[in-house]
């Protein structure tokens, strides 16, 4: 396996590490309370982008890489790669938890649908979450006209802003890595179809708009000879 291969596995792994064990114990240890949710997620995700971006881009979630694969900045092996790193990512952080806590804190921690939510509805309010997400990663990370200094900002308001929208409704995933390891480990499936499939369709979405609307058309002409910062 490549040297960029591991490197950008290990980041993109422990970028979804740091994500899922504070944002599970975040949870646990404030109640669910929203606003400590919001901006543990967000935190979380701001300062491994900062910290990790350089290395593998800090996608830290399979909705951005899909969206990024897309639009033909990362090549489909890297994206694979991305998509094991990040679930196993999140996979050991659950486990970790429930080791050092009780695997009922990984299952309170786990993104699901309130009560009187339905399925569809969940799906939609997570698309249209991380549909801003993916499309704040296009407008400021591979958008050559956006200042580098800004990304880890916007991506970590983004995704707090978006779990103090939707996070009382659906848990808040916007990254199906979020979900999954924690409910492979704690066993709380009800928010699947919602943290799964929506994102997903946000990322496409999202990589829709920036690539046929709001890119530059030179930009757009150049995208599958080049792309910014080489893999974002």
């Amino acid at each position: 396996m490549p040297d960029t291969w591991v490197r950008n596995a290990v980041a993109e792994a422990v970028g979804v590490f740091a994500l899922c064990f504070i944002g599970i114990l975040a949870i646990a240890g404030s109640g669910g309370d929203i606003t400590a949710v919001a901006l543990a997620h967000g935190l979380a995700i701001a300062v491994m982008v900062a910290a990790l971006g350089h290395v593998s881009g800090g996608h830290f979630n399979p909705a951005v890489t899909l969206g990024l694969l897309l639009g033909r900045k990362i090549d489909p092996p890297m994206a694979v790669v991305y998509w094991v790193a990040q679930l196993a990512g999140g996979l050991v952080a659950a486990v970790v938890v429930a080791l050092a806590t009780d695997r009922d804190v990984v299952a309170f921690g786990t993104p699901t649908l309130a009560d009187d939510v339905n399925p569809v509805w969940g799906i939609l309010l997570e698309l249209v979450a991380t549909f801003f997400l993916v499309l704040v990663v296009y407008g400021t990370v591979v958008d050559r006209r956006a200042p580098a200094s800004v990304y880890p900002f916007a991506i970590g308001l983004t995704i707090t802003a978006g779990i103090f929208a939707i996070g009382a409704y659906t848990g808040g995933a916007l990254n199906p890595a979020r979900g999954f390891g924690p409910a492979l480990v704690g066993g709380e499936w009800g928010g699947t179809a919602a943290w799964l499939i929506g994102p997903l369709l946000g990322g496409i979405l999202a990589w829709a708009l920036h690539e046929y609307v709001l890119a530059p058309r030179e930009e757009a002409d150049s995208i599958a000879e080049s792309g910014r910062r080489d893999q974002v």
